[in-house]
């Protein structure tokens, strides 16, 4: 039985992708899926029928989902009546969250706060279920502009949300509250929980108690958060099966003690449980772990018995049926995998009685279910998790959450002993994720692999599948499947190693420059510029828990999805912030190898609190100046300037002229007008293929007689979307197309990528 559903929620899966992802690729895993079921149902035709007809009916209901997935709205409108439907975020001077129009379709506001005294309105206002006039205009959600992002809009629109409603003005005099419903009312108490929790808290642990209570981790500390992903014990921070368990368990228990019979405790848990789910967020997580236990408690009711294989597999094709594109969440991929494997896996713990190596076993069995899940979306994952989990999850499961629970209702009750016991929980927070972050300098925490491809995330999944299914006989007939499993990890990690091919990789970063080179073979990664923000000191109401940085957001991301594990230089062409101003974090998060900048220039950056940083961890710095060159596997490098000591730290920039993949370009930072005049005077035969335009396309570079002698077949300028500077200059373009330079700008092409091997290379870009 548990097989048959096995395979029936395979169909369902696949025709549910179908849908959203049909290709040759995806007809082929369909054609070999259905090889197998011919295989191992002996030919029978029913059962090839029924999954026929199983993948048909998902198929149709991603269809019908997609259809109903439209708005209304033409972009042009200005005037909207608005509804709260879910807690909005307050962040600094940005108020945030998903609402609904007066016409039923889901928006994503974003109001920023003019001042003090308005905040204080808007967070005495702030609840779910008003209506409330809204003047502002809408936008289309940003895709990903950059390879292997997070995509945006794609991620609004599977939430129904195409428009992101940037408020002008809300009318929070003129607000009404509507009929308060039942599910509304739960919203607004859990509004209250977490608000009491964050007033009588401290921030060392509020976000914690919120997070293990609630199911909202929005105020945990970044470092914190960040720290717990790493190393691969974020789960403990989502409400999961677990939490419902042991809460349903003590509530169970708690019930027949005081004398409540048992037909009545389940249906009082049974009504418990829907209203548990809106107060812990109602994740993927919460929906499974909460519909299990129903399930759980209606069969116990009449006396009925259903494996827990079969009950998951219920209700995930339930859901995958009621909201299709919950497949493409990844909370609910990893509560599925992770919760399958462990039921599918109990044969396994049979074989091991010792306690404390179960607790390691099923430690590995969640790290393995959950690893493809997790390369494929973050690209890394902590070899140290899988030993960290072993003391992190009795911690947080037998100790932290029931004693927060407690900690809060004593606190409710009799604050001065619920202030002891916070204080008390204040510090074992503290402990664990100072814990965590001494970890994560270790080896082994975070290892990046790089986003697989399709094959050899097929393979991955395979190999997990078959090392699961012999690891039930024994460990012994395993060893074939773990020797492929670790050789296809090893293949993965070392993959940029064994790739032919080379990039160069102008990166989307708004207004300001970086550049990846990778050169084949892993002989070379250089980093040209960090880009970066200036930033400005902001009053305490307005500052936000976290704000983008390119290197922690963009650049890190990005190198991590291609495998790479250092940078071998990191070349800074001057000392402007949006060439450099993300170079603390990327070195802080980042191993680099080689720090360079202009001769001449040390007075520039002797006050930047990179150079120290870099200092601290060794990193060799170096100056270049013009005449330096160096060669690697066919690449070439030269430095045509600095030259001289300039006070335009802009005319100081590195210019690097370089011949990669066939062909020849000249990086150029954002020299200026009499830099180029000098460079052409200087080297008057220099002609090139791939020109990066100086300044971000600013009037006062790229002048006339600079591109007639470069000649170049194509010009690249990385530039920030509607940036506040007008670049590129309509001067600069004009010039660009008398020369039919072809022109590729990062602010309408996105990232753009040249890929090459040593038959050639390609360009392309990102956005459409």
């Amino acid at each position: 039985m548990k097989r048959h559903l096995l395979f029936l929620a395979v169909s369902a899966t696949l025709g549910v992708m179908a849908h959203s992802y049909f290709s040759l690729k995806l007809l082929i895993c369909i054609l070999f899926f259905f090889c197998f079921l011919y295989y191992w149902s002996g030919g029978k035709g029913k059962v090839l029928t029924l999954h026929v007809v199983t993948m048909g009916i998902f198929l149709g209901s991603a269809s019908v989902t997609d259809i109903r997935n439209q708005s209304i709205y033409e972009g042009s409108e200005s005037h909207f009546l608005v509804t709260f439907t879910s807690q909005l975020k307050l962040d600094g001077n940005l108020l945030k969250g998903f609402i609904t129009s007066g016409q039923g379709e889901h928006l994503l506001l974003r109001y920023k706060i003019a001042s003090e005294q308005e905040k204080e309105g808007v967070i005495e206002h702030l609840q779910t279920g008003i209506s409330c006039p809204v003047q502002g205009s809408l936008q289309v959600p940003e895709p990903h502009r950059n390879e292997n992002s997070f995509d945006y809009q794609r991620y609004l629109s599977l939430q129904h949300t195409h428009w992101i409603l940037k408020a002008h003005s809300i009318s929070f005099s003129k607000c009404k509250k509507e009929k308060n419903s039942l599910v509304v009312s739960i919203q607004n108490f859990r509004m209250r929980g977490i608000s009491y929790i964050k007033e009588h808290f401290p921030k060392e642990s509020s976000g914690f108690v919120t997070a293990l209570i609630f199911g909202d981790q929005s105020e945990i500390d970044e470092e914190d958060l960040t720290n717990y992903q790493r190393l691969g014990l974020v789960h403990l921070l989502a409400i999961s099966g677990l939490h419902v368990s042991l809460l349903t368990g003590m509530l169970f228990y708690l019930g027949i003690r005081i004398g409540i019979t048992r037909e009545r405790m389940i249906f009082l848990i049974l009504v418990f449980l829907p209203i548990y789910t809106l107060l812990s967020g109602g994740s993927p997580s919460v929906l499974r772990s909460c519909l299990m236990a129903m399930l759980f408690f209606i069969l116990m009711l009449f006396k009925k018995r259903l494996s827990a294989s079969v009950a998951i597999g219920v209700i995930y094709m339930v859901l995958l049926f009621l909201q299709p594109n919950m497949l493409y969440n990844i909370g609910f991929q990893l509560s599925f995998a992770v919760t399958f494997s462990i039921i599918m896996s109990s044969r396994i713990f049979l074989h091991y009685p010792q306690k404390t190596i179960q607790l390691f076993i099923i430690s590995s069995i969640c790290q393995l279910a959950a690893l493809p899940i997790l390369l494929f979306h973050f690209f890394e994952v902590s070899i140290l998790g899988v030993l960290l989990n072993v003391l992190y999850v009795p911690l947080y499961s037998v100790i932290l959450l029931p004693f927060s629970l407690l900690t809060v209702v004593v606190h409710l009750a009799i604050p001065p002993l619920g202030q002891l016991l916070i204080s008390l929980i204040n510090v074992t927070f503290m402990l664990c994720n100072r814990a965590a972050d001494v970890a994560t300098g270790l080896p082994m925490a975070s290892l990046a692999f790089g986003k697989p491809s399709f094959i050899m995330m097929l393979l991955l999944v395979l190999s997990v599948l078959g090392l699961f299914v012999c690891w039930e006989v024994s460990f012994r007939t395993s060893k074939l499947w773990w020797a492929m499993f670790i050789f296809l990890l090893l293949l993965q990690f070392n993959f940029q190693k064994l790739s032919p091919f080379g990039e160069v990789h102008v990166i989307d970063v708004g207004q300001g420059d970086s550049i990846l080179i990778i050169l084949p073979f892993n002989a070379g990664n250089y980093l040209v510029d960090t880009g970066g923000q200036i930033t400005f000191p902001l009053e305490a109401w307005k500052k936000k828990r976290k704000t983008y940085n390119t290197a922690e957001d963009t650049i890190i991301p990005l190198l991590k999805s291609k495998g790479i594990h250092h940078l071998d230089k990191l070349i800074l062409t001057h000392a402007d912030a949006d060439h450099m101003g993300s170079a603390k974090e990327l070195i802080e998060h980042f191993k680099v190898e080689e720090l360079i900048i202009g001769g001449w220039s040390v007075d520039q950056y002797q006050d930047k609190d990179f150079i120290s940083v870099a200092r601290d961890k060794g990193i060799s710095m170096n100056m270049v100046k013009r005449g330096d060159s160096w060669k690697v596997d066919g690449a070439a490098f030269h430095v045509l300037n600095p030259y001289k000591k300039e006070e335009n730290t802009n005319e100081a920039s590195i210019v690097l002229y370089a011949e990669i993949g066939g062909f020849s370009w000249l990086f150029t930072g954002d020299m200026g007008e009499s830099g180029e005049k000098e460079l052409i005077d200087t080297y008057p035969q220099l002609r090139v293929d791939i020109l990066k335009v100086g300044h971000h396309g600013s009037k006062t570079s790229s002048s006339i007689p600079f591109l007639e002698q470069l000649h170049p077949k194509a010009a690249i300028i990385s530039v920030g979307k509607e940036n506040r500077y007008g670049h590129p200059h309509d001067q600069v373009m004009e010039t660009m197309e008398e020369n039919k330079v072809n022109v590729f700008r990062t602010d309408e092409d996105g990232a753009i990528i040249f890929k090459y091997s040593k038959n050639g290379g390609t360009f392309r870009k990102i956005l459409p």
